[in-house]
């Protein structure tokens, strides 16, 4: 790790190491994404193909909850960011990825149904937030390294 010597650059790099953690969730949300745009019914998909894509979903879920996580260590904040993070999705996704990465007994997978909900409405709105979450995380990261490096900018005289 590079030697940190003074307050906003140890926040910088907190922020750039969000920022890899949100890349990593970036990936497989678009590998998710791409594997589930298709010309074929749900009911037509063969069960190795679901299982892949069930397995890309929740990969890319579990690491959403990561970018939170270190949303929240890296004391960053942002109104609409913060207005998710406070959603009872949140502790749903916080099980659902310990499901993901911590050796389970069971074979199924509870906690994914859990934080789906119980109904086609309540899987569709636990969908509709994590995209939202997803969308808003990235975009508060990008923002608090451009505020970062502009009120450093700002702090040397250079010009912006």
């Amino acid at each position: 790790m590079a030697s940190v010597s003074n307050p906003e650059q140890e926040r910088f790099f907190a922020v750039m190491a969000l920022h890899n953690y949100f890349l990593n969730a970036d990936f497989l949300r678009d590998l998710f994404m791409k594997r589930i745009k298709r010309n074929q019914s749900p009911s037509d998909v063969n069960p190795v193909t679901a299982m892949d894509d069930l397995i890309a979903m929740s990969l890319w879920y579990a690491t959403v909850y990561v970018v939170m996580e270190g949303w929240r260590e890296a004391k960053l904040s942002d109104p609409e960011v913060d207005e998710l993070l406070a959603d009872r999705h949140v502790e749903r996704l916080r099980r659902f990825r310990n499901q993901v990465f911590h050796y389970q007994r069971a074979y199924d997978n509870p906690k994914l149904l859990e934080f789906l909900g119980a109904d086609d409405a309540d899987a569709h709105a636990a969908t509709d937030w994590i995209k939202r979450t997803h969308k808003a995380l990235g975009r508060a990261i990008q923002q608090a390294a451009e505020d970062i490096l502009r009120s450093e900018r700002d702090a040397d005289g250079a010009p912006t």
